[in-house]
């Protein structure tokens, strides 16, 4: 399914966070394909995108269009990943608890 990244936005806050939030997902997965991450960057990413899908989707119109290029991001980063061992969820969720 492809993501229009650039649509238009209406005169609310809802569209405007979507469209900022979109933009910025998009930006950091373009990021990623072209670093070359090691099994601890990875884990990084593996967290970060967990997080970002705890408290994102409260801000956006359509929470399925965080959670698929939160899903692309973590995929990318699998694929430019040396030693690709990700986290267990459970781990995942008591860091993110925490933060």
């Amino acid at each position: 399914e492809r993501i229009e990244i650039f649509a238009p936005v209406q005169f609310s806050k809802v569209s405007i966070l979507t469209g900022v939030i979109k933009i910025s997902l998009k930006t950091l997965l373009e990021c990623i394909r072209l670093r070359t991450f090691s099994r601890y960057g990875l884990q990084q990413i593996q967290v970060d995108s967990h997080y970002l899908q705890l408290y994102l989707w409260r801000y956006v119109a359509d929470e399925n269009l965080v959670q698929c290029l939160l899903d692309e991001i973590l995929s990318s980063a699998v694929h430019r990943c040396l030693d690709p061992v990700l986290m267990e969820p459970s781990v995942v969720d008591i860091i993110c608890e925490r933060g």
